[in-house]
Parts: structure tokens; C-alpha cells; sequence
């Protein structure tokens, strides 16, 4: 085995080799990618500038971004000051986005639900 490789436990044969941290890699890019998702649903700008790049899928694409947002404020953590909190209060914002999505699709309170995520996510970040 090389340095800085590990039999992954997700390897599909045996004795496959990955880097050791490509599962997180690929779990930190899919939440960058899905906050940046959310951010621009809730630009200015940013509904058509998304719907140009998916289309019909959309709807599908903002589900994905709030699985992946999900998927970490889901975990539990002593090494972030204040996770409890910062994590129910982010998935509550997700499940509200959810059920919105699925009343109406992406709509404009989507849009300001998208926002309110961003925000407990990056509270100093801009919005619209």
C-alpha cells in the first residue's frame, strides 16, 4: 500500500486502494456546490440564471442542494461552538424549504426559504 492510501470500505473489489480523505473531499464540494446553489436561488437574478442551466430539472437541483446542506447540519458535533442549535435551526429552515418545494416548486418563498438557509449557514454573507 502507498503512503497516504487506504483500503476504503466503500471500494467495490477487495484490496482497492483511495486517497484517504476522497470521501470527504467529495462530501465538503458537494455542500460548497449546494450553498452556492441555495445563494444563487436567492439573488437577484439568480432564479433565471438557474433556470437557464437546468432547466425543468431545477426543482430536482434545489432537492439535491437541501439533501446536501442535510447531510452535515445532520451530524453531530462537539467541535463546532453552538452545533445543537446552529443544526436544528438550519434543518428546520430545510424542512420548511421542502415542503414549500413541494406545494408550489421553486417559487418566491423558496427563494426567501433558500435565503434564510444561506444565512444561518454564512451569517455575514451578502444576500440579493
Amino acid at each position: 500500500m502507498k503512503p497516504g492510501t487506504a483500503v476504503s470500505p466503500f471500494a467495490a473489489e477487495a484490496g482497492e486502494e483511495r486517497d484517504v480523505g476522497e470521501e470527504t473531499r467529495q462530501f465538503a464540494t458537494r455542500f460548497s456546490r449546494a450553498v452556492s446553489l441555495l445563494a444563487t436561488l436567492a439573488s437577484e437574478g439568480g432564479p433565471a440564471q438557474l433556470e437557464r442551466e437546468h432547466g425543468r430539472r431545477l426543482a430536482s437541483a434545489v432537492r439535491d442542494a437541501l439533501d446536501a446542506v442535510e447531510a452535515v447540519y445532520g451530524t453531530g458535533t462537539s467541535a463546532v461552538r453552538d452545533w445543537p442549535e446552529r443544526s436544528r435551526a438550519v434543518l428546520a429552515r430545510i424542512a420548511e424549504a421542502r415542503r414549500a418545494l413541494q406545494r408550489s416548486g421553486v417559487d418566491a418563498e423558496v427563494r426567501r426559504l433558500a435565503a434564510a438557509v444561506v444565512a444561518l449557514i454564512e451569517p455575514g454573507a451578502p444576500r440579493g
